[in-house]
């Protein structure tokens, strides 16, 4: 497929479980992708590719990911067209414990990071004619985790970043629609990535799945790829504002 071709995208967290499956999808779609992250070594790890360049880059400093935007869209050679904010981080502690490094750590990297990383790509198609003629579709990855605890996890400062981030991308869908800006989020339920726990102990891991999640099995990355594939794709193209909760049935129960 190539439905991407000449399109170019920034996916930050892109050494991560999500943000992997999401810059192999864009590549084998044809785009340029800028991939974004903290971990070098997780970096070079990923495919190599003539359409690939690599961003290394801690979120958690506003100033940094205004330049890592810079610097990806220079490795680009345009304004991106696709944004996807993958990158997350799960601290965890239970209420009456949160420490303020607790609270920042979750806020900054999965709320306040999508947010500057979005304007700062905004910002540099302001004045670019072809940029702006194209349009852009920006996806912020979520969590069910907004709505539900589920698995017991002490995820207060988590849940209360993901439940954030829901609101600000209808915010930002509302104030950057008339600029040719499409933001989109999807909130992923337990998907087979490094950061869940669940399958440590596997009968006690099978047995919740089977009693919390109707298709009863832990989503795989590849398949959340899908979902923001479609959202950034022309298919998608009166589609704003909206939240795709793909969690194998989760939130039905």
């Amino acid at each position: 497929m190539s439905r991407f071709a000449g399109r170019r995208a920034i996916v930050t967290g892109a050494a991560g479980g999500i943000g992997r499956a999401i810059v192999a999808r864009l590549l084998q779609e044809g785009a340029v992708v800028a991939a974004l992250d903290r971990d070098a070594e997780s970096l070079a790890r990923l495919p190599s590719s003539p359409i690939l360049s690599r961003v290394e880059v801690d979120l958690a400093s506003v100033a940094d990911a205004r330049d890592a935007v810079r610097r990806a869209v220079a490795s680009l050679g345009a304004p991106a067209d696709i944004v996807i904010s993958a990158a997350g981080v799960y601290a965890l502690a239970p209420a009456a414990k949160v420490e303020e490094k607790d609270w920042a750590c979750n806020q900054d990297i999965n709320l306040r990071a999508p947010f500057f990383v979005a304007q700062a790509a905004v910002a540099a198609r302001a004045g670019d004619a072809a940029a702006t003629a194209r349009g852009m579709a920006i996806v912020n990855i979520a969590s069910v985790g907004a709505y539900r605890s589920g698995t017991g996890d002490a995820a207060l400062s988590y849940a209360t970043s993901k439940a954030g981030l829901v609101a600000l991308t209808r915010s930002m869908a509302a104030e950057w629609a008339t600029q040719g800006v499409r933001v989109n989020v999807v909130s992923p339920g337990v998907i087979d990535t490094s950061m869940v726990r669940i399958m440590d102990n596997p009968e006690a891991g099978a047995a919740w799945l089977k009693a919390r999640v109707p298709m009863g099995r832990l989503g795989r990355p590849e398949e959340i790829a899908a979902v923001v594939s479609f959202l950034v794709s022309d298919d998608a193209s009166y589609v704003t504002g909206a939240e795709l909760i793909a969690d194998g049935g989760y939130m039905c129960r």
